[in-house]
């Protein structure tokens, strides 16, 4: 068993250093800063662990921007360098936390996931209602801009009660510290989008959460995916009473709100709608929503690659990637449809292709068209 002494020495040792470079640049590999990094990887390695082993090691500045995914969000980037720093602390206080988190908690753990929340979500649904025998209701609940409201004092409580090393605290410390305003009454709060250990630390602080459900209020049929969780149960009234000692605690214990909109109670027999998918007793079908943001993207990625500023390869793994989400669902003619108007156009594509020179081929495929 590993000492938690150790636990620091573990986390900056060169072999888990290098192993979370590994982990961190994949799918980055192409990215000017990372491959800039990866160019003088014996140097920054070493100078960064000469700066960790002293704790002279300071969290740089961010780079801000917005991303629409689907809705406008504000990502805080790192440099590379603190994010090598992110991916260290966040698989050693993975190792830490992981086995104290509730099973039915589905964020940003091995062997969880989205799919795999809607597949748990599934079975509870088909459980409670008998198999369509008795009433099932659920209540799905959001915390209203959750990595906004963070409390770093509250959380830098809840990882100091698990991890007894100071060295490792100070590191947390210094990564949480380097984001974040103030409350109105002067605490510091707020997480970044763009760390992958405010995905940790997401999980840490909402397990507070987790045990007030489960454990006093009792409630078996509970499922959170980072701050969307929901509960299930055969009376109404049961799932309407939650509410309001839900709110108590957020507000008193981890300075949290419902978001008052998205306060659902809804019947099996309209469906459940929870991370992307409407669950029905027998079948789940794919949100209305998410299936337009799918058909959109794609349209933009077929039109990127009839520019010719993306390949083959990635189109088809685009392709495949959105087949992936749909096998989870019951939707064979949406997936067939999307599968034919792809090759459909590749075959047209190709076909213009090759009807012209190859040094004609300055104009794309659909403006010759």
């Amino acid at each position: 068993m590993r000492k938690v002494w150790c636990l620091f020495d573990q986390m900056i040792a060169l072999e888990n250093m290098l192993n979370a470079w590994h982990q961190f640049r994949k799918g980055k590999r192409h990215k000017k800063d990372v491959q800039h990094f990866e160019r003088y990887i014996e140097d920054f390695i070493f100078q960064l662990h000469e700066d960790l082993v002293t704790l002279r090691y300071q969290h740089g500045p961010y780079q801000h921007f917005y991303v629409f995914d689907p809705q406008k969000r504000y990502i805080s980037k790192a440099c590379v360098r603190d994010r090598l720093v992110h991916q260290m602390l966040y698989t050693t206080l993975s190792e830490v936390f992981d086995k104290t988190f509730f099973f039915h908690s589905f964020s940003c753990r091995v062997g969880k996931g989205t799919h795999a929340g809607v597949d748990q979500l599934h079975k509870i649904l088909k459980k409670v209602s008998k198999n369509g025998k008795q009433a099932c209701f659920a209540l799905k609940m959001d915390v209203q801009r959750f990595f906004d409201s963070v409390d770093h004092a509250i959380l830098k409580n809840l990882l100091h009660k698990r991890v007894h090393d100071s060295r490792v605290r100070c590191i947390a410390d210094r990564i949480i510290d380097s984001f974040g305003t103030y409350s109105t009454n002067q605490r510091r709060i707020g997480l970044p989008l763009g760390n992958v250990t405010s995905q940790l630390f997401a999980n840490v602080y909402l397990h507070e959460l987790d045990q007030f459900i489960k454990h006093n209020l009792q409630q078996k049929y509970y499922l959170r995916y980072c701050d969307d969780f929901i509960v299930v149960a055969h009376e109404k009234t049961q799932l309407t009473a939650l509410i309001e000692p839900i709110q108590t605690f957020l507000a008193q214990t981890l300075r949290l709100t419902l978001h008052p909109k998205k306060i659902i109670l809804s019947n099996m027999h309209q469906g459940i709608d929870f991370l992307g998918y409407v669950l029905f007793l027998h079948h789940r079908l794919l949100r209305t929503r998410t299936k337009r943001r799918m058909k959109r993207r794609l349209k933009e990625q077929y039109t990127a690659y009839l520019q010719h500023k993306i390949d083959p390869n990635h189109m088809d793994q685009c392709l495949q990637s959105y087949l992936g989400i749909l096998s989870h669902a019951n939707s064979h003619y949406l997936a067939q449809s999307l599968k034919n108007a792809y090759w459909i156009r590749e075959t047209k594509t190709n076909s213009m292709l090759a009807t012209h020179p190859a040094g004609s081929r300055g104009k794309s495929p659909g403006n010759s068209a």
